[in-house]
């Protein structure tokens, strides 16, 4: 390459500036293209992910990011497995299990909650004020709360299965009948219900015991083993979008109501409290861990619960299914304390 510079006399002034035009170019890397599949539509339930990408931490952290919205009809695990999706969300630590029994080859490299925010919502005053008084009612459930939590409510309480009815996420049929009992989403189903004058009970199951994570980010074991950088680096990228996300939530919901132009800011409002007064995303050991925290106990404890209840065989090589690689990071922690005060305390 010839470089033309006026004024310069000396040919090895004249090479070291060329040198230093030529790195200056070539100091601007080009971004790591990746796509996140999500288990919904937009919302801000996922709210590190679109905070993520509002405030530009995906590009800080040299990643070109597409985020995929999930919904009812969309299996991102499919999407997964067969290279379409770099990494995607999935609902419990129970999706990647029942995966791995099936020889899948899918890793959760960090958990986004810490509580699921699956309820079974009932009327007050009408004799099902508890979980306990539930036995024998019926109750609106989806196809996949079957394998899930539906195993655990009936070996804890002795639910059996002719109480179950098809839930169709219509809040119609709930309304219209006092003794109405359906499985709902903390952060969801409560407000529209709420809106319509009911004022409903609200058991959240993770209050009563069941012990899943919810909302892991989740890759393949190629894509670990093939670039763990790429992994660590939207690990941390979508991490401190849960932090950014905490202190100021603007950005993501703008970009959610963009998307999702049905989701109202009174809607996302309602879902945001729910989930900081609950501790969806900051309980237990995020204190001490941080977000996206996991640990082996709870999924061991986790996978002894559900094989109990029947749901997995037992045996299973656990340390297949999560890696703690990308997240328990003291130095992240505070780096993430310093620049988010207050997030976690």
């Amino acid at each position: 390459m010839k470089f033309l510079i006026p004024g310069y006399r000396h040919v090895a002034t004249a090479m070291l500036v060329a040198g230093l035009v030529f790195l200056g170019a070539g100091a601007a890397k080009a971004l790591d293209k990746v796509t996140i599949g999500t288990n919904w539509l937009p919302e801000v339930e996922h709210g590190g992910i679109y905070q993520a990408e509002a405030t530009g931490l995906f590009k800080d952290y040299g990643l070109d990011a597409e985020i995929v919205p999930g919904g009812p009809q969309v299996n991102n695990a499919m999407l997964l497995l067969s290279g379409k999706m770099d990494f995607i969300l999935l609902h419990t630590s129970g999706q990647v299990i029942a995966a791995a029994q099936e020889g899948a080859p899918m890793v959760a490299v960090a958990s986004f909650y810490q509580k699921d925010p699956q309820v079974i919502l009932s009327h007050k005053n009408v004799g099902h004020d508890t979980l306990e008084s539930l036995k024998g009612v019926p109750v609106m459930l989806s196809q996949d709360s079957l394998s899930s939590f539906w195993p655990w409510l009936k070996q804890k309480y002795g639910y059996t299965d002719d109480q179950v009815r098809p839930y169709t996420f219509q809040q119609a049929p709930f309304l219209s009948d006092d003794q109405a009992v359906q499985q709902s989403y903390l952060t969801a189903e409560p407000f529209a219900i709420k809106q319509a004058g009911v004022d409903p009970n609200i058991f959240l199951l993770s209050d009563y015991g069941w012990n899943t994570y919810a909302t892991l980010l989740v890759t393949r074991r190629e894509v670990i083993e093939k670039n763990p950088d790429l992994v660590k680096r939207v690990v941390r990228a979508t991490l401190e979008g849960w932090h950014s996300f905490f202190a100021d939530p603007e950005p993501a919901e703008k970009l959610v109501h963009k998307l999702e132009p049905n989701m109202s800011y009174p809607q996302m409002e309602y879902s945001i409290k729910e989930m900081k007064k609950n501790g969806i995303v900051i309980s237990g050991d995020v204190s001490t861990l941080g977000i996206g925290t996991m640990t082996d106990k709870r999924w061991n404890d986790f996978y002894k619960q559900m094989v109990k209840a029947g749901v997995y065989k037992d045996g299973l090589d656990l340390k297949k299914v999560y890696s703690l690689d990308y997240v328990n990071d003291p130095a992240f922690l505070a780096k993430m304390k310093e620049k988010y005060p207050g997030i976690v305390e």
